[in-house]
């Protein structure tokens, strides 16, 4: 593992990937009929969401180069609070994303305006996140299955995100 970085270390890092999950959860909520129209100036919470995106993207990015060719932790009960920080991220992110697919819906007609560039961020915090997990994946090979399906249920519901706010996606169906 890279010098003093720990099993708690990595819990750590996760909740702070978990924090910022759940505060963009208030701005997406407050995404409605009325103000969804205001993104297209750069007003609203659509813009607040996509910044604070932004930043779990590069916050996750930090986390990366800090985890990058860790060695696998020895103590199962170490690999299990990975596992759990792990698992407790991912339920964060899956109520946040699924609050964005179903405000997504709410103005069709200006998906082709306001969607490509939540589309966009969106699938940075899928690259980002990947990578993220194949990192963590090798810290914790007892694990390691409930890692990767932990991973695959984030990525599809990132992938159902992205298609949602995706105006060309949305255009073809």
């Amino acid at each position: 593992m890279p010098t003093g970085l720990s099993a708690q270390d990595v819990c750590d890092a996760l909740s702070v990937l978990t924090s910022k999950g759940q505060s963009t959860q208030g701005p997406a909520n407050q995404i409605n009929i009325v103000n969804i129209a205001l993104a297209v100036s750069g007003l609203g919470p659509i813009p607040v969401v996509i910044a604070r995106l932004t930043d779990i993207i590069s916050t996750t990015g930090t986390i990366i180069n800090q985890v990058a060719g860790a060695e696998s932790l020895s103590s199962k009960s170490d690999q299990d609070s990975v596992v759990k920080s792990f698992t407790t991220l991912v339920q964060v992110y899956q109520a946040l994303l699924n609050i964005l697919i179903g405000k997504a819906g709410l103005v069709p007609n200006l998906l082709p305006f306001v969607g490509p560039p939540m589309a966009s961020v969106l699938r940075q915090l899928e690259s980002v996140l990947d990578t993220l997990a194949y990192e963590l994946i090798d810290m914790v090979p007892d694990g390691k299955t409930d890692m990767q399906n932990q991973m695959d249920s984030l990525d599809q519901t990132l992938s159902n995100a992205i298609s949602a706010w995706d105006a060309n996606v949305q255009a073809k169906l």
